[in-house]
């Protein structure tokens, strides 16, 4: 069956996604909501500190695949666009390839570590043994270097436009982990171990069922090792690695690193804080991102068709939606306090300093993505590659002090910083880009 999209199917196909993706994060939404009461209710403040903790070194490792995926996605809505199957099922089939063999040297890489290391110094607890954290960690590594291949087939979904998708896979990830968690609460005692293979190995599962169905709806993308192709991998990781660094930068760093510099200079209990004012301000992401996230690969598509155009139109667009997100962040930290306590009752206080920090890193960050979505999409990432390097090391070096001397709002309000002054610089990249007036570097 011919995938090939005109404007009027990009624009159709571009309003369902928002809508699909709308509904679906409606639901994981919700379940993200309900899922952190019933585990914090399960474990207790500090055993769920640990395990975000733990969550931020599996986003550092989800990100280890030297960008393959993202670099995969862009030429694989290329070729899409183009009508090119046969390069399509090649690239599926190299960058699925290569990330297997990328996912078993990380696994290997961790095995020593993993024996030799004092587990209680580095989550800065004793409430749980060194063993029962090493296997914790173990278990979640193992299921999150699975993931770390399977998860792509939503972006095969991505770069068939067909965004909702993607979210299905991720909204039964929640809701399937919320349903296992709850029952645990009814026929066990708080326990690291259960909670990290819920939440690791349900992915893992969907994934696998997932893979089946699609290639059998588009045989014509079908991988095989028959169509691995060396020149293919190096197109792949050429542009990957730009992502690779890109993540490892501005999404490791800044944001991944989050939960670990709060835990050594705060405590774990503090880390419990942070991420329910997160969770909730995260909301305003979740929003934006349903109408965002769409438009990378319709970017694509619309840049590979040369309808630049329907690119502006879209751009000040999105630009209008952040601005209507600010409004409604403002909002939502007047009512801050009336949700938290809604939430998860008297359990744990968020100071209102703490919730502006993140409604600023949150506003920041939002800004950021609108612009970076379109630069991802027209493949012109060299000036978000200095940026991204830039900014972390100022973070770095920043962090450190704010974090001792003014804690979780030091630590957050520098990435807020960050985020900021790197969005400004890209704006000013997609003016150029959408104007024909990019060149040199700022066209590359």
């Amino acid at each position: 069956m011919s995938i090939i999209r005109t404007k009027n199917e990009r624009n159709k196909m571009l309003r369902n996604n928002i809508l699909g993706s709308g509904a679906l994060k409606s639901i994981g939404l919700l379940t993200s909501l309900l899922i952190v009461p019933v585990t914090i209710n399960y474990l207790d403040n500090e055993v769920y500190g640990i395990w975000m903790t733990i969550s931020s070194m599996l986003f550092w490792i989800g990100i280890f695949d030297i960008g393959l995926g993202n670099g995969m996605r862009n030429y694989l809505a290329e070729s899409i666009s183009n009508g090119d199957y046969k390069r399509s099922r090649k690239y599926i089939s190299t960058t699925f390839s290569l990330l297997s063999i990328v996912a078993i040297v990380i696994f290997l890489m961790a095995l020593i570590p993993m024996s030799l290391m004092n587990f209680n110094w580095l989550f800065n607890t004793t409430h749980i043994d060194n063993t029962t954290l090493r296997d914790a960690l173990f278990i979640a590594i193992s299921f999150t270097l699975l993931n770390f291949v399977l998860k792509n087939i939503g972006l095969v979904f991505v770069a068939l436009q067909k965004y909702a998708l993607n979210d299905l896979l991720n909204v039964l990830g929640n809701v399937i982990s919320l349903l296992i968690i709850y029952l645990l609460t009814k026929f066990t005692t708080g326990n690291l171990l259960y909670v990290v293979l819920v939440y690791t190995g349900t992915y893992t599962c969907i994934y696998l069922i997932a893979i089946l169905p699609t290639f059998r709806r588009y045989p014509q993308l079908k991988p095989s090792l028959a169509d691995f192709d060396r020149s293919i991998g190096k197109q792949v990781i050429g542009k990957g690695l730009g992502f690779f660094i890109i993540q490892i930068t501005s999404c490791l760093f800044i944001f991944g690193a989050a939960n670990v510099f709060i835990t050594r200079f705060c405590g774990p209990s503090q880390v419990t804080v942070y991420n329910i004012a997160y969770k909730y301000f995260n909301l305003l992401v979740i929003a934006y991102t349903i109408l965002i996230s769409p438009m990378w690969n319709a970017y694509t598509d619309a840049y590979v068709k040369k309808d630049w155009t329907w690119i502006e139109k879209n751009f000040k667009r999105s630009l209008r939606f952040w601005g209507l997100s600010v409004i409604g962040g403002v909002i939502m930290l007047l009512l801050g306090n009336y949700f938290y306590y809604l939430w998860v009752g008297n359990k744990v206080a968020v100071p209102l300093s703490v919730s502006v920090s993140v409604l600023a890193y949150v506003c920041s960050f939002n800004l950021n993505n609108c612009a970076t979505c379109l630069i991802n999409g027209l493949n012109k990432i060299k000036i978000q590659i200095i940026t991204s390097v830039c900014f972390t090391v100022i973070y770095f070096v920043t962090v450190v002090f704010l974090g001792k001397q003014h804690g979780i709002e030091g630590i957050v309000t520098a990435m807020a910083a960050s985020y900021a002054l790197m969005a400004i610089i890209h704006l000013y990249q997609c003016h150029l880009l959408i104007q024909n007036k990019a060149q040199g570097i700022w066209n590359h």
